[in-house]
């Protein structure tokens, strides 16, 4: 009487080292994402210690606006994008310290203002974003 042993393959998987290896990568991804800095617009949020101390008339500033269409206007003239940023860079140059509202059209295209919001932060404009909501 020869006596064989069952030799069966079992179908299940072990989920203990699977749950292991998800914790590790959990762990992973969120020290990383700390470390992640995200390339944003440098905003100047009102109280902030950058903000100058001396209240900027709002007759003095100028006013860049940008239509439904896209088009620009800088102080209610139709202009583009490059006699904007000439203009800009002139009266930074007479001016220490300049600023400008940005006043956009509500169902105006994203990527025009943020093209002056980057623009202004380039040239080291102080700019304040006057917004529509719907």
């Amino acid at each position: 009487m020869a006596f064989r042993a069952k030799k069966e393959v079992s179908g299940e998987l072990g989920m203990s080292s699977m749950t292991d290896i998800i914790f590790i990568l959990l762990m992973f991804f969120m020290m990383i994402s700390t470390l992640v800095h995200p390339s944003a617009l440098n905003l100047s949020l009102p109280g902030s210690p950058k903000t100058s101390k001396q209240p900027i008339s709002k007759d003095k500033l100028d006013d860049i606006s940008i239509t439904q269409s896209g088009n620009y206007l800088f102080n209610g003239r139709t202009t583009s994008l490059d006699v904007i940023k000439n203009t800009l860079q002139k009266a930074k140059l007479r001016k220490a310290t300049y600023s400008i509202i940005i006043s956009p059209d509500p169902k105006a295209p994203v990527e025009k203002v943020v093209a002056i919001l980057d623009m202004s932060q380039q040239m080291n404009i102080s700019s304040v974003l006057a917004a529509e909501t719907n």
